[in-house]
């Protein structure tokens, strides 16, 4: 019964999946070559459940399932992520040829498999043929769960090393965090461990022992929601963020510098950093780099943002933020724009932070806000 179940939602999970990726190809409102390789990735994921479930469930047979259906997902599905991500982070940067070697296992086990079809179907098969068949699939998911982690080992270097770049404004995109992208490679890295664990429990009991690899199939039909909807809305979310720049003509600033004079040479300094430069944009703003770009003392600089301004500089930042934002929310080309897009392009890092602090310093949420003016 439990398996029944289990298979009902792997399936279930694997056909949305499908037809997600089908709207995602089509469709020209989400037509980028990041969105290609995410579509692509979400169908491997959904062949691969829909082909184990028609075995599992007995809807096909052993022979027809190796000689007909089979095809290596396994190898091909983290290329695909790692397309998505680069291509996500760098959306200018064409894909070399040298990368296109990543595809060369899949395409190795493929023309293995298409191989036995051919001679399954004509008949032709030697036992030795069979027995090494039988042995390459084995061959096949030690491979890829090892070939797969050390992708995730790179595609998590890639977004590190981009929020370093983000510091120095040195990237192709808006500014904007990357932790829901660190979420979705931690989910994945879990995934190749329950892989694993399916893995040696195979190898040790034998074939029959299929539990962890139940785990592992819903656990990819999550994985296919999550990539679906998350990966699309934050494709959305950065094209509105690519919008709104492009309006303002950015990086022209947009609130009104004052000119004080007699100021601390430092605090000078400081307000010429964060308001005339608009680092106050950058999310991954904090007092220590700051401190650090003005080569001062970090508890030093604290003191006398408190003293000469009369507020915390998460205060003075976050001010400095509302004031953006609320120009994005007032304006309207803008009026049905996410409040995520709106808040990341103003500095925030999450929409929660976003909320909390618009709240905080004018007594009402952004959509209250914006409801209130347009």
């Amino acid at each position: 019964m439990l398996y029944e179940i289990l298979n009902t939602l792997t399936l279930v999970g694997a056909i949305q999946g499908v037809v997600f990726s089908a709207i995602a190809l089509i469709s020209k409102k989400f037509r980028s070559k990041s969105t290609f390789f995410l579509a692509l990735l979400i169908l491997c994921f959904s062949l691969n459940n829909i082909q184990y479930n028609l075995w599992e469930t007995g809807l096909v047979d052993i022979y027809f399932f190796f000689g007909v259906l089979y095809f290596p997902y396994a190898s091909l599905s983290m290329v695909m992520y790692y397309f998505y991500v680069k291509l996500f982070l760098y959306p200018k940067n064409p894909i070399r040829k040298s990368q296109l070697l990543l595809f060369l296992p899949c395409a190795v086990f493929f023309l293995l498999t298409l191989y036995y079809k051919i001679g399954n179907a004509l008949g032709s098969l030697s036992n030795s043929t069979i027995l090494f068949f039988d042995q390459l699939i084995y061959v096949h998911e030690v491979f890829s769960v090892v070939y797969s982690l050390i992708l995730l080992g790179f595609i998590y270097k890639l977004i590190i090393e981009f929020e370093k770049k983000q510091e120095s404004g040195k990237t192709q995109i808006p500014r904007m965090g990357l932790n829901w992208l660190k979420i979705v490679s931690l989910i994945s890295f879990v995934l190749c461990i329950i892989w694993i664990i399916s893995i040696y429990d195979e190898l040790k009991n034998g074939s029959e022992n299929v539990t962890f690899y139940y785990l592992l199939w819903v656990g990819m039909s999550f994985t296919i929601y999550i990539f679906g909807h998350i990966g699309l809305y934050r494709f959305g979310v950065l094209e509105e963020q690519k919008n709104i720049r492009k309006f303002f003509n950015f990086p022209k600033p947009i609130i009104a510098i004052e000119t004080v004079y007699n100021k601390n040479e430092h605090i000078e300094a400081f307000e010429k950093f964060i308001k005339s430069e608009k680092n106050y944009l950058d999310v991954n703003l904090s007092l220590e780099s700051v401190a650090d770009k003005l080569e001062i003392n970090k508890s030093y600089l604290s003191r006398i943002i408190n003293a000469e301004l009369g507020k915390s500089f998460t205060d003075y930042v976050n001010e400095l933020r509302i004031e953006e934002a609320k120009i994005y929310l007032t304006h309207p080309d803008f009026k049905n724009y996410t409040l995520v897009s709106i808040g990341l392009e103003a500095g925030f890092n999450s929409k929660s932070a976003f909320n909390n602090s618009f709240k905080k310093f004018t007594e009402m949420t952004p959509s209250q806000y914006r409801n209130n003016i347009i």
